[in-house]
C-alpha cells in the first residue's frame, strides 16, 4: 500500500486502518443482531404455542430417486 504522496505506510498506520475496520464491522453485527432479535421477538407468552413448536413425521422414511443421490457422490 502507498500513500497519496508515494510514501510507503508503515505496519502501525496498516493495523490502526484494520483495526477500524473490525471495530466497524463487531458494532455493525451487533446493530443486525439487535434488529433481528426484535423482529423475531416472541408476543405470545405460552408454551404451547405453534411457533415454538415443529413437527417432524417419523413415519416414512425419506426416498430420494438415483440422480438426486449421485449428485452428493
Amino acid at each position: 500500500m502507498k500513500k497519496r504522496n508515494n510514501e510507503k505506510m508503515n505496519i502501525n498506520e496498516i493495523m490502526a486502518m484494520f483495526v477500524a475496520y473490525i471495530q466497524q464491522q463487531i458494532e455493525y453485527t451487533e446493530m443486525k443482531i439487535k434488529t433481528m432479535k426484535e423482529w423475531e421477538s416472541d408476543e405470545c407468552g405460552c408454551l404451547d404455542c405453534e411457533k415454538n413448536t415443529i413437527s417432524i413425521s417419523e413415519d416414512d422414511e425419506p426416498t430420494y430417486d438415483l440422480a438426486f443421490s449421485k449428485e452428493w457422490l
